[in-house]
């Protein structure tokens, strides 16, 4: 009896150990996983300023006509997917990660998040006079409110508008996927076929020339094979990319298989040449394995209430 008990205590020993086994990173890979935001200096982080931002980015009182807020084209349910596509305002770029873009979008005049957000309040679509917008936003008692939480006085600015949306979206980050967990050491965070995708991603598809990094993205301009589209576009984040419903800066694909046969091809025979963009010898289960490792760049969902918007 005795016998039996010691095999039975060191059996749950055993089993103890291998679930207490530590999870060792992988080093190599660690570069791909999203770990901390960096907040600058001259924008520091509070919870009160995100607040804030959250509730600037829902109010339509930012633009002109006091029908269009941030969160009409920038959809933060599914991204650019909330505003209808027009001459002036084609998909708007998804803001999942925006922080962990080098330059932003690319824009030779930006160099801070902040830059592109005082553009953008400034743009056609938003208020083009700072002035009017301050006077508006200061007129309504709720701000005036939320404005003293996040910056220790009620005085309201264009600056403070922009840092507050600016913390704000800082905050829209996608992280603890799939794969972020491997990296990690949980080792069966992945699916074989996502594995045998990963490998695909790096070596057949060489995806990873200009996906890479935490973001999956080189934050730099290239062309994308589409056949009539001369301008060359910023890598767009891999990461939830396969919760999208429309794909490519204009939209033209609808589904993720769509996408990857598009690069698989080489883009278009008539697309302007891109030497990065090469036809790639990759099966049927290639393209499968491929979508599968893209599902494992999905984040855990980002948990948002609509904020109450202060009443004029």
């Amino acid at each position: 009896m005795k016998r039996i008990f010691f095999l039975i205590l060191s059996l749950v020993s055993i089993l103890g150990l291998i679930t207490c086994k530590e999870k060792k990173p992988i080093p190599e890979l660690e570069g791909f996983v999203v770990k901390s935001v960096i907040h600058p200096s001259n924008n520091p982080f509070n919870q009160e300023k995100v607040e804030l931002g959250k509730t600037l980015y829902f109010d339509s009182r930012l633009s002109f006509n006091q029908d269009v807020s941030c969160a009409s084209c920038h959809n933060t349910a599914s991204p650019s997917e909330g505003f209808p596509r027009t001459k002036i305002h084609n998909p708007a770029p998804s803001l999942t990660n925006v922080a962990l873009y080098k330059d932003v979008f690319k824009d030779p005049e930006a160099k801070e998040l902040e830059d592109l957000v005082k553009e953008k309040v400034h743009s056609k679509l938003l208020f083009q006079n700072e002035t009017k917008l301050v006077q508006r936003i200061s007129s309504i008692q709720g701000y005036k409110e939320l404005f003293e939480k996040a910056y220790g006085d009620p005085e309201i600015s264009g600056e403070r508008i922009v840092l507050a949306l600016s913390t704000f979206q800082r905050t829209i980050v996608s992280k603890n996927s799939n794969f972020d967990k491997f990296v990690m050491g949980e080792e069966t965070a992945l699916t074989p076929a996502q594995i045998r995708g990963w490998d695909v991603f790096q070596n057949k598809a060489k995806c990873i020339q200009c996906h890479q990094g935490p973001n999956f993205s080189d934050s730099e301009l290239h062309t994308t094979g589409l056949a009539g589209i001369k301008n060359k576009v910023r890598t767009p984040t891999l990461r939830d990319v396969t919760k999208k419903k429309t794909f490519m800066h204009n939209g033209i694909f609808g589904s993720i298989e769509d996408t990857v046969n598009h690069f698989a091809e080489g883009g278009h025979s008539k697309a302007v040449h891109d030497p990065m963009l090469r036809p790639a010898e990759l099966s049927d289960q290639d393209k499968k394995d491929l979508i599968e490792f893209l599902k494992a760049l999905e984040g855990e969902p980002i948990q948002w209430e609509i904020p109450s918007i202060p009443k004029a």
